[in-house]
């Protein structure tokens, strides 16, 4: 198997990190990663917001997201599972990448799915676990969308699109089964 294929084979989703802090040579690697990826009429409309995962704006995405959770959830026991959660949404990651794109091009959530895609087959080639997170899509385009834009330097008209958590991974996990036959016709 060549390395390509073994790396998509390897890459699963890290829910733990370590404390170690990534080298800007890493950063540098996974944001080139990113832009390198093809756009759709090489709009190249992606921009990345790098976050340090101390970062006070993250703790306000995460509050913000808990609290469209348990206002959307269905019943008591969804709720208490929310908040009994004890994992921010990016599970404490060093680093995490926020992508935005221009709102107008529709094209822009395929384009910013293709360069998150990018970052993590990056980072798992790397020796680096990551998480692509969507799960603040309501939180960043909600009440606050305006601040955390302005907060995140998003350039004028784009908004949040997809974000990946990056790091040393703590935790292990196999990549997922799936079932070649129920997924794939042919014509």
């Amino acid at each position: 198997m060549n390395e390509v294929l073994e790396t998509i084979a390897k890459r699963s989703s890290t829910r733990g990190y370590t404390d170690e802090k990534l080298k800007k040579d890493e950063i540098d690697a996974l944001i080139n990663a990113a832009l390198q990826s093809p756009t759709a009429r090489n709009m190249q409309e992606v921009h990345i917001t790098v976050v340090d995962g101390d970062a006070p704006i993250l703790k306000e995405i995460d509050t913000e997201r808990k609290m469209i959770m348990l206002a959307d959830a269905p019943d008591e026991e969804t709720k208490a599972k929310i908040e009994s959660n004890p994992n921010n949404f990016y599970y404490s990651a060093p680093t995490v990448f926020i992508l935005s794109v221009d709102k107008d091009f529709h094209w822009n959530k395929v384009d910013a799915g293709i360069a998150v895609q990018s970052m993590s087959l990056a980072a798992q080639s790397m020796g680096l676990g990551s998480l692509i997170i969507g799960i603040i899509d309501k939180a960043m385009k909600g009440e606050k969308k305006a601040y955390f834009e302005k907060e995140l330097k998003f350039p004028e008209n784009y908004e949040f699109a997809i974000a990946i958590a990056v790091g040393h991974s703590s935790v292990t996990k196999e990549p997922h089964e799936y079932n070649i036959e129920t997924s794939v016709s042919y014509y």
